[in-house]
């Protein structure tokens, strides 16, 4: 693989390893610090999607029209400031907090878009399960360590200090993307002679594209029960200690870093790709079911490992369709569009997850499971249409915007 790769990796190791805790136990915060209600913490977190959403979008097409170092270094050092800012000022108030984390979220939004399409640029297409496989393993090295971090630091120290050991973390995620990654598009400002709104736009005028978008919210709704509901569920309704809660988490991450590769390897040969979604998905269905049913540690770790095992099977996936769909000349776009539409659905998904909880634990899992099951199946059926655009991508040159 080109160095790059393994430099958005390594970074991504050092900024999860701080990153993930603060995200993780955020609804904590919101419950413990602020004493907010489940409904109220999941449109709290649903507020800031529209702001990661608009920035994702401007990142992504500025990155074909102007080139990607910068837009995926800088925003490493906004981040970091504005969770220094945090931890200086969490007792003054949900609103200054929810200003700064707005401002957090709208600088790394910014940055995704251009990072995910440089190891697009870098990489043949037969390669990028691999790529992007990589890319998660390093990423959840950090995320095995980070929750249980977490839950040490906020068991001993104090829940406020996780901001501070993120912002520590995310200024070093900024200091090696800053000395060690290169352009991918020297010649950006050439590179793409459209005008703006239509490179802008055209990932939502190619109708083949949009159809896969629509399962991928599906999708990206059941995965999000992972964070906010998950959370509440675990510590504030099963009682879980937050150490353990942290313990549980972490086997996430641990798994993504044993079994990333295996996977992707079995994936890169077989290359039915949608088979690949459909399966991980169904995945994650049955892992809310356990966590529903379970009532002690052991069972919610075997939970824990049967998500994680449909997360292996689709997350690497996601970004090989999105570029291979795209082409060179906007593949920045493509991902763009890709992650403000995951954004939206991650508004759908805490509102949703919290509401289904608030009526009643059975009522969210088995919910979750339905949803699952039903995207699930429709990934099989678009298969048929689709299957070899996902698999084999499309010629050099723009991506076709009429599908």
């Amino acid at each position: 693989m080109d160095r790059i790769v393994y430099t958005l990796a390594s970074a991504g190791l050092i900024r999860s390893l701080g990153r993930a805790a603060t995200w993780i136990f955020l609804p904590v915060v919101f419950v413990e610090i602020y004493g907010l209600s489940y409904a109220t913490v999941g449109l709290l977190v649903a507020s800031i999607v529209p702001v990661s959403m608009l920035a994702h979008l401007l990142g992504g097409s500025q990155s074909d029209r102007h080139g990607r170092r910068w837009l995926a270094t800088i925003p490493s050092f906004v981040s970091a400031l504005c969770m220094t800012a945090i931890f200086l000022f969490l007792n003054q108030g949900i609103a200054l907090t929810m200003g700064l984390w707005a401002v957090n979220a709208f600088g790394m939004a910014l940055s995704g878009p251009s990072q995910s399409a440089m190891i697009g640029d870098v990489t043949r297409s037969l390669d990028l399960p691999m790529a992007y496989s990589i890319q998660r393993v390093f990423v959840n090295a950090g995320f095995a360590i980070s929750p249980a971090l977490g839950g040490l630091i906020a068991d001993t120290i104090g829940l406020r200090y996780l901001f501070l050991f993120g912002a520590v973390a995310t200024l070093g995620e900024g200091l090696v993307l800053l000395l060690f990654l290169r352009e991918t598009l020297p010649a950006g400002r050439e590179i793409s002679s459209e005008r703006h709104w239509t490179q802008f736009t055209a990932p939502f005028r190619d109708r083949s594209f949009l159809l896969m978008l629509a399962l991928l919210i599906g999708l990206v709704v059941v995965a999000n029960q992972f964070g906010t509901p998950l959370t509440l569920y675990l510590v504030d309704v099963r009682q879980l200690p937050l150490l353990e809660f942290g313990y549980i988490y972490a086997i996430n991450g641990a798994l993504v870093v044993l079994m990333q590769i295996p996977i992707s390897r079995w994936i890169e040969r077989t290359r039915h790709y949608l088979v690949w979604m459909a399966g991980g998905t169904l995945l994650y269905g049955l892992g809310f079911i356990l966590f529903g049913l379970g009532a002690a540690v052991p069972i919610f770790a075997v939970a824990m490992i049967v998500l994680t095992m449909g997360e292996n099977s689709t997350s690497p996936i996601q970004q090989t369709v999105v570029s291979n769909f795209a082409g060179p000349k906007r593949r920045g776009s493509y991902f763009g569009a890709f992650n403000a539409t995951a954004n939206a659905a991650r508004a759908v998904g805490p509102v949703l997850g919290t509401l289904l909880l608030a009526l009643g634990a059975t009522v969210w899992w088995s919910s979750i499971f339905g949803v699952a099951l039903l995207v699930s199946i429709l990934f099989l059926l678009l298969g048929r249409r689709l299957g070899s655009r996902v698999e084999h991508g499309v010629p050099e040159g723009p991506a076709s915007a009429g599908g």
